[in-house]
């Protein structure tokens, strides 16, 4: 975006990769020592997707949660200034009427609306 060589501001958040590992290695881990260990084939089936399981939704985790970090990665110093938004409406607000109340029925009236 820009030609200047400075390094970025503080308004740039950087990915904090500790997390990541910490949420991909750890299960990774725990997942070699259910290999070494070899318990009996079905607790070990159970364990395999267990930590599969884990090692995925952490690192889904992760990317959500640093969704604003990894897009802001090339960015420069200068970029917030540069960027634009163009936001297009895609429909047009209804304006809604409101709806006028009944008359209030009286006693009289109301006798005259019961079926015979």
């Amino acid at each position: 975006m820009c030609d200047t060589l400075r390094a970025p501001g503080p308004t740039i958040v950087r990915p904090r990769w500790s997390l990541l590992y910490g949420a991909a290695f750890t299960p990774l881990g725990a997942l070699a020592v259910v290999e070494m260990a070899a318990p009996p084939h079905g607790l070990r089936t159970i364990l395999r997707a267990l930590f599969t399981l884990a090692i995925f939704t952490g690192m889904a985790i992760w990317i959500r949660a640093s969704r604003r970090a990894l897009d802001m990665l090339n960015w420069c110093a200068c970029a917030p200034e540069t960027v634009t938004v163009r936001v297009i409406e895609s429909r047009h607000p209804h304006t809604v009427e409101p709806l006028e109340l009944p008359a209030p029925v009286t006693s009289e009236e109301a006798w005259e609306l019961v079926p015979r």
